[in-house]
């Protein structure tokens, strides 16, 4: 028998998956995997949860939330090489999507028992994991109202709005390995994999096996900005012009004055923020 501890997140798994969790421990259970659950709670960090479990000597760490969730227990697996399986049961699941994960609970969980691993990248922002992007601007000023809305309170929609049509252009200079570029901008991307947010696509082209950031710059109108994240929304991917694309191992963003910045939409404080990619240093399990 193998041994696995699954952390699931108890808000998304009561909305989507409650039914389900006597099927998927047997369905682990029939090929040989004994699961010891535990439930996340709001006091405590599931990084640390992840820690205890590789001490304990866990052959497997499986995940049951959504992205938010995904990301902290993946944060605790980094550099121990034990395998991490998902069952996707959040609102936009980015990071499943971006390992061509089945969003079928049952089909996601015959995935990890058929145990296929594989070894992908992970960023880095001022010393914070993360695993979909960073952004430095107007998103990151944005990020923290769309979760609230998401979280059903509509009312923060026009502050939303009122804080989109307020935003100005910022002088960055960004230093791109040995490149350093000068640019006037509303906000910048550091994508680690293709999407993020609520599911847009910012990066079709980035790989989490390429060792390498995508840096997504948007040197654009406020409509341009609008335009590219209705288009890009729903996994669709989407060009403006106005948009440039560039690749590197490691991203320095200096803003002449301070601007917000967010690591898979959890705020990081002010930029400057230097990014960096670590290769193959968490393993998952994938199709």
């Amino acid at each position: 028998m193998r041994r696995a501890r699954l952390i699931i997140n108890p808000i998304p798994w009561a909305r989507r998956a409650k039914d389900k969790l006597a099927e998927i421990t047997n369905l682990l259970d029939e090929v040989g995997i004994r699961v010891d659950l535990t439930f996340t709670k709001l006091t405590e960090s599931m990084t640390q949860s992840v820690g205890q479990a590789a001490r304990e000597g866990y052959d497997l760490v499986i995940v049951g939330g959504g992205d938010g969730t995904v990301s902290e227990v993946a944060a605790g697996l980094v550099w121990t090489g034990i395998p991490l399986g998902i069952l996707p049961c959040g609102t936009f699941n980015n990071i499943a999507h971006s390992l061509g994960l089945s969003l079928d609970l049952l089909e996601a969980t015959r995935n990890i028992a058929r145990g296929n691993a594989l070894d992908i990248d992970v960023g880095v922002a001022n010393g914070v994991y993360f695993f979909e992007a960073v952004g430095v601007g107007l998103d990151a000023s944005l990020f923290p109202i769309g979760e609230e809305i998401k979280e059903g309170h509509y009312e923060k929609v026009l502050q939303g709005a009122v804080r989109f049509l307020r935003h100005r252009k910022a002088q960055i200079t960004l230093h791109l390995d040995q490149n350093k570029v000068d640019l006037q901008t509303p906000m910048v991307v550091v994508a680690n994999g293709p999407y993020y947010g609520a599911s847009f696509t910012v990066a079709p082209q980035a790989s989490l096996t390429d060792g390498r950031l995508e840096v997504v710059v948007f040197e654009c109108s406020k409509v341009e900005v609008a335009r590219h994240f209705a288009l890009s929304a729903r996994n669709r991917a989407h060009e403006e012009p106005c948009i440039s694309m560039y690749q590197a191992q490691q991203v320095s963003i200096l803003p002449q004055l301070p601007l917000p910045a967010h690591a898979d939409g959890k705020p990081i404080g002010n930029a400057p923020v230097t990014c960096r990619i670590i290769p193959r240093s968490l393993r998952v399990i994938v199709p």
